[in-house]
């Protein structure tokens, strides 16, 4: 199956996801990390197919296969892992203003609930805070979760 036949598959999903209030009874994962460069620069590296491959880094997958494909308010994000296997997520995305994204996450398998990152931007002309707030994860899922989190952001500030 395409890419792009995999995210028309799923476009009406994520807004079922987003519904669903109950992201702050699960575990959450609390990332920050200062980048040297400009809010705007950030928010168009965090929302950009483009960039999001550039600095997206999954604990155990294969450096330089992390593939991301747009539709329309969603997303889906793809990669090799190191053991052979392939992993993807899906996410629709809300842009709050140009210092918040939000995204519902999940997993490309129908076990697993989905989840909500938060994601601010603070800062001033030459240096931006991320603020990356994982909701709604399951207790087990946390360690993973953090791993990708800290190293996709360290990834995005050595961009800069």
């Amino acid at each position: 199956m395409s890419t792009s036949n995999f995210i028309a598959r799923y476009e009406r999903l994520p807004l079922e996801w987003v519904r669903r209030g109950d992201f702050e009874h699960g575990a959450e994962v609390v990332v920050s990390r200062s980048v040297n460069a400009d809010r705007n620069r950030i928010f168009q590296a965090l929302t950009l197919p483009e960039y999001i491959d550039a600095w997206f880094a999954a604990p155990g997958s294969v450096p330089g296969s992390t593939s991301v494909t747009m539709g329309p308010d969603s997303f889906v994000v793809s990669y090799r892992l190191l053991d052979g296997g392939e992993e993807r997520f899906l996410g629709s995305y809300k842009v709050l203003r140009r210092g918040k994204v939000q995204f519902a996450w999940r997993r490309d398998t129908f076990n697993e609930t989905s989840s909500l990152v938060k994601i601010r931007l603070q800062g001033d002309f030459g240096r931006t805070t991320v603020h990356v707030t994982h909701l709604g994860l399951d207790a087990s899922e946390q360690a993973h979760y953090s791993k990708l989190w800290e190293a996709s952001l360290e990834r995005l500030a050595s961009l800069f």
